[in-house]
This record gives C-alpha cells, sequence and structure tokens, in this order.
C-alpha cells in the first residue's frame, strides 16, 4: 500500500511537493487507522469484559467528547514554534493511554479506563483535525497545490474509517481481542515517528509569536467573517445530517425486510463510497471557490438525503448509502479548503479546530437526535435530519451578497 501511494503522489504532485507530502499522508493513514477503530477497539473490549451496552457507549463518548475543546487546542498550536512536537507527542500518547485503558478493563479500574480514553479523546483531536492544519505548511501556495493536498488529506480520513475497524476485525478473528487492539494501537507510534521526520517549515516566526490572538480575538474574527461563518454553519449542519446513517442502517435494513446485521454493509458501502469521493478528487480537483462549492455540494448532499429516504429497497439503499458517502466526501475536502482560505494566517490553527468541534459536537447530536426519533420513525429520523440540513442552506446562502 505504501509503494502504491507513494506512486500516485508522485504523478500528481510536483517534485517540489512530493517528499513532505509522502510523508503527511503515510502518517496520517496511520494516525487516522487508530482514531477511526478505536471506538469499535472499546465496544469490543466492554463486551469481552461483560460490560452492558450503556457503559459501552459511555465509554466511547470519553474518546469523543474531549474533542469540543478544539479552540484550546487550537490555541497551543498557534502558539507552539513547531507544531510537528505537539502534533507526534499526542500520536504517542494516545498509544500508551490506549494501552492504560485497556489495563482498566483487565484490573477492574473503571475510573482508570475512563480517564485514559478522555486522555485519548484529547490527543486524537491533534491526529485528526490538528494534522490537517499543518497541509499549509507543506504545499506551495498557488490554489491547484492546496486543493490536491486536502484531497490527499480526505483520503487519508477515508482509509483510516474504512481499514481501522477492519483490521480490528481481521485480528480479532485469528487472535484475541487485545492482541488486535495493540497490534492497531502501534501505528499511532509510528505516525508520530514519520511526523517528527517531516521536512515541515516552521509554522510561526519569531516576530509573529507574540502577536497570536486569543480565544476572544477568535471568535470575534468568525463572527465579523460572513465566509468563516458560512464555513462554520455548513460543517455543522451537513455533520448533523449525516450522523444519522449508521445509527439509521441497522433499522432501515429491517424496514427494508433484510435481517439487523445487514445493516454493517449499508455503513460499509458508504465508507467505500467516502473512499470514492476523495479518489475522485485526485483525478478532478476543485477549482471553484470554496463557498460556492459549500453552496452546491451541500445542496447535493440534501439530495442524497432525500433519495435514502425515499428507497424502497435493500439494494437502492446501498446506492444511497454509497451515494452519500463520495457527496459526503467531496463535502468534507471542500470544508477543508474553506478552513485554510477564509482564515487569517494568525489564529489559522484555532479558527480550523473551533470547526472542527463544531463539527464533532454536531453529530453527537444529531447521532442522538436519530437514535431517540428512530424509535418512532426512521423516515422521519431522515426527514428531521434532511430539513436540519435545508435550513443551514437557506441560512448560509438565501442571500447571495458574499461579506468577508
Amino acid at each position: 500500500m505504501v509503494s502504491q501511494i507513494r506512486a500516485l503522489v508522485a504523478r500528481t504532485n510536483p517534485q517540489s511537493e512530493k517528499s513532505r507530502l509522502i510523508h503527511y499522508v503515510i502518517a496520517a493513514i496511520l494516525a487516522r487507522m487508530a482514531t477511526g477503530g478505536s471506538a469499535v477497539a472499546i465496544i469490543l473490549l466492554a463486551r469481552t469484559y461483560g460490560a452492558d451496552g450503556k457503559t459501552a457507549g459511555a465509554l466511547a463518548a470519553c474518546l469523543t467528547a474531549p474533542h469540543v475543546l478544539g479552540p484550546i487546542y487550537g490555541r497551543w498550536l498557534d502558539k507552539v514554534r513547531d507544531r510537528r512536537l505537539i502534533i507526534a507527542a499526542s500520536a504517542l500518547l494516545f498509544a500508551g493511554f490506549f494501552q492504560l485503558a485497556m489495563l482498566g478493563f483487565e484490573w477492574g479500574l473503571f475510573w482508570l479506563t475512563i480517564g485514559a480514553l478522555l486522555v485519548c479523546g484529547s490527543c486524537s483531536s491533534f491526529m485528526m483535525g490538528g494534522l490537517s492544519t499543518q497541509l499549509i505548511n507543506l504545499v506551495d501556495e498557488d490554489m491547484a497545490s492546496r486543493r490536491r493536498a486536502q484531497s490527499w488529506d480526505t483520503i487519508t480520513y477515508g482509509f483510516g474509517l474504512t481499514f481501522g475497524p477492519l483490521l480490528i476485525g481481521l485480528l480479532s478473528a485469528a487472535y484475541s481481542t487485545q492482541v488486535s487492539i495493540s497490534v492497531l494501537m502501534s501505528l499511532p507510534v509510528l505516525a508520530g515517528l514519520i511526523m517528527l521526520n517531516l521536512p515541515m517549515r516552521s509554522s510561526i516566526t519569531t516576530l509573529q509569536q507574540g502577536v497570536t490572538p486569543g480565544l476572544k480575538q477568535v471568535i470575534g474574527i468568525m463572527r465579523h467573517s460572513g465566509p468563516l461563518m458560512r464555513t462554520l454553519s455548513m460543517t455543522s449542519g451537513a455533520s448533523f445530517a449525516v450522523a444519522a446513517l449508521p445509527v439509521l442502517a441497522v433499522y432501515l435494513s429491517e424496514v427494508w425486510h433484510h435481517g439487523k446485521e445487514n445493516g454493517a454493509y449499508l455503513v460499509t458501502f458508504y465508507g467505500v463510497g467516502c473512499l470514492c469521493g476523495a479518489l475522485f478528487l485526485m483525478l478532478k480537483p476543485m477549482k471553484a471557490e470554496a463557498l460556492i462549492l459549500l453552496r452546491n455540494v451541500g445542496a447535493i448532499l440534501l439530495l442524497t438525503l432525500i433519495c435514502v429516504a425515499l428507497s424502497q429497497s435493500f439494494s437502492a439503499g446501498l446506492f444511497t448509502y454509497w451515494l452519500c458517502g463520495v457527496v459526503n466526501s467531496i463535502f468534507f475536502a471542500v470544508t477543508l479548503a474553506a478552513r485554510s482560505e477564509y482564515a487569517p494566517q494568525q489564529g489559522a490553527a484555532q479558527i480550523y479546530m473551533w470547526v472542527a468541534a463544531a463539527k464533532i459536537s454536531a453529530a453527537s447530536l444529531g447521532a442522538f437526535v436519530a437514535g431517540f426519533l428512530v424509535e418512532y420513525s426512521s423516515t422521519l429520523s431522515l426527514v428531521v435530519c434532511s430539513t436540519v440540513l435545508m435550513l443551514t442552506l437557506l441560512l448560509c446562502f438565501w442571500r447571495r451578497e458574499h461579506t468577508s
């Protein structure tokens, strides 16, 4: 897989960027395979040690709850001279504390498991959104180079979310749960070592270190920037809507007269769609203004959700889930472009992490709402989530003037 990545990057990027981007892609895939499989790992551990479903869900939430503090993490990244150090350290801490969480299960120390997972959740913010903030320092300043790099970043997320859980599943079939998870959690160690050797330009100069904006200043920057507020709103609205798909998969499978276990295939097709969308961007990079792409791709995403709601068979559901994955992957790449293009140089990491925190929070709320409403009707859940995205589109783009 590494050799194929090297070959494809070499074909699609200028020689001056190739080495830096190869390092980044490999490190990001390794790190995000661990974060992508971490929730599955915790649920497997909980079942292995006899914990009930509510406990497993609460433990999994420990991995996402710390993402809400993204703006604080972003300030750390803005102030540090070499961001590679804090991101690499986070990857190493993630691997170590996940092992500690496993020991908490084994020793029956519930508080140890919770504390370790909360640390892992904080570290994963740097391995996901924090790592993405480094793209601007890896490539040339022209838009084409940045868009290509953002497409690669989308691929790393797709690989992580697809192959992280898959690796856990394959290893668990041959080895114990503990061994399988230990193998997965060794990947961030490799990612951290690669990050330390990443030939990246310095994040900020000595003269700039004293002018890093504070929290109130960053909030003010975002409030007075129409493009950034639209980016924040659209990212949140889309995350809220799309978060319903994994929750509803089992229920929709039964509605379409298939066993509930077939819901996993719907989620798998969604993941495959995300990879297809990322690969599509490599072949046809985005060229339009980021705000226009947010509006257009967001509208298409709304249509794909409506298609899921209108599906009448399992085969149609597989296709619409795949289609949602394709479009949402492209939409995610658009949000990456918007975050980097509309944020000022000073405070860019904080703004990036603000959007990431809003995305995680909205997704958690969307999953909760979908789970609550599905007891009444799976269609009702999809209608509500689609309505939220539609209202977000109207709120952001009903007026055509774009204030800056």
